[in-house]
Formats: C-alpha cells, sequence, structure tokens
C-alpha cells in the first residue's frame, strides 16, 4: 500500500490571531482535500501538538512558524522540530527580515523557505505545493526501500 494517499498535516505557528486565519483560509481553499490544517499560538503549544501527532502516528509534513513570538522564537522553535520530526518541510514566515534567524533556521532547523509578510498568496501556494510534494516523495521512496529491504532480507533467509 502507498504512503502517498494518506492525510497530512499542515501546522501553522503565529501569536497574532489575524495572521493565523488568514493563512488557514489561504490553506483550506487549497489543499483541504488532502490536509488538515492546523493552527497554534506559541511555540510551547506547538511543540505539544508535535509530540501528541506523533504519538498518534499522525504525518506533519509542513510546518509554517512566524519568526517574532513571545518566549520561543521561529528559528528556536525549528531547531526543537527539527530534532523531532527532521524530514518534516519548514518554512519560517516573518515580517522582520534578519539574516541571524535565518541562517540558524537554515542550518539548525532544517529550514526550506524563508518567506517575508505580507507574503504573495500565489507564490506561498506553489512554494507550499512544491514542499508537500517533495516531502510525499521522500516518504514514498522511504517505504518502497524499505520493502525492497524487507524483500531482500526474506530472500536472504531462504
Amino acid at each position: 500500500m502507498s504512503v502517498a494517499h494518506r492525510k497530512g498535516i499542515i501546522l501553522c505557528v503565529d501569536d497574532e490571531p489575524t495572521v493565523l486565519a488568514t493563512l488557514k483560509e489561504q490553506l483550506l481553499v487549497d489543499f483541504i482535500q488532502t490536509h488538515d490544517v492546523v493552527t497554534t499560538t506559541s511555540g510551547e503549544e506547538a511543540l505539544a501538538f508535535v509530540e501528541a501527532a506523533r504519538s498518534d502516528d499522525e504525518i506533519i509534513e509542513l510546518i509554517i512558524t512566524d519568526q517574532m513570538m513571545p518566549n520561543m522564537k521561529g528559528d528556536e522553535f525549528l531547531k526543537h522540530v527539527h530534532q523531532i520530526l527532521p524530514d518534516t518541510m519548514k518554512i519560517l514566515l516573518t515580517g522582520h527580515a534578519g539574516l541571524d534567524s535565518a541562517i540558524k533556521a537554515i542550518n539548525e532547523g532544517g529550514l526550506n523557505r524563508y518567506i517575508e509578510k505580507p507574503w504573495n498568496a500565489e507564490a506561498m501556494r506553489e512554494d507550499i505545493a512544491g514542499l508537500i510534494g517533495k516531502f510525499r516523495q521522500n516518504l514514498e521512496n522511504q517505504y518502497l526501500l524499505n520493502n525492497l529491504e524487507a524483500r531482500i532480507r526474506e530472500l536472504s533467509n531462504s
């Protein structure tokens, strides 16, 4: 059975409710058939969701996080997430362009895209679709590799 058809999760993290509402609305228009969109208002809340989702075998395919949040900035959040879910695609969305935070997020958090607010809806949709496609292809490749390795072990033991 292929894993590519399983419904995934897009997690959005921002301390501004209006930004979260706009982002969720846009994501639901484009990805409602294939994804659940979950929003959280802090890095801490998002990490708790990541842990719960992981324990329930849910697949978080994409995380979009703001950089400037109280208590835990986006690059710090991504660093924690990357240790838990290294294959999940990650976007840092910020109104405060800062090269240091972008570099930290790339090096320590496995950042895939850096997008400035206000974002261009069409460009973001294309970025998200591309990242989700990449995630699903990587997942499918891992599934096929695991099956091949299991088959080789079976043949070796015959």
